[in-house]
């Protein structure tokens, strides 16, 4: 018996090798630092705000559209969150009950429902986190089109990464 550490498993070819002092292990650090970061602030901020996981995927959710001027429907909700529309239901019901989404008829042709966040949920965030609607992202407005075009890209390719290497559901 020897009392040498045991080799390290080998890694598959296709594996990346993080080496921290190369300009691609940079940037995945970089990212790595983000994704911390970003999920630390998360925390925090279901925490300040007192609502769960799921709750807060459907407020940033409904925020992303309301940027764009998109009304928020519980059937897009569902299908971001991976639930069912019960369930959905569930979620939206608990943020309607703490003054954070209004719910209504649909204008257009009153059977579906249409989403909004309130300005109490507004308020709360900003107060939460004391920044603006863009928080962290702000830093983003001052990029030019060159940076934007290559931020744009090299963020599309990862999100292309992780959309298709995401497990389906099971059967």
């Amino acid at each position: 018996m020897s009392d040498a550490p045991a080799a390290p498993a080998l890694l598959p070819d296709d594996d990346f090798v993080f080496e921290a002092d190369t300009s691609s292990g940079r940037v995945v650090a970089a990212i790595y630092a983000m994704q911390d970061a970003a999920a630390l602030f998360q925390a925090r901020l279901r925490a300040r705000v007192d609502i769960g996981a799921n709750e807060l995927v459907a407020v940033q959710y409904l925020a992303r559209l309301e940027m764009q001027g998109i009304q928020g429907r519980p059937k897009g909700l569902a299908a971001v969150l991976g639930v069912t529309s019960s369930a959905a239901s569930i979620i939206v019901t608990r943020l309607v009950s703490r003054g954070y989404v209004t719910r209504e008829a649909n204008p257009h042709d009153g059977r579906g429902q249409v989403l909004a966040l309130t300005r109490a949920l507004h308020d709360d965030v900003r107060r939460a986190t004391g920044g603006g609607r863009l928080g962290a992202l702000g830093q983003v407005t001052g990029l030019s089109e060159r940076e934007s075009n290559r931020v744009v890209r090299l963020l599309g390719q990862v999100t292309s990464g992780y959309a298709d290497s995401a497990v389906g559901p099971t059967a």
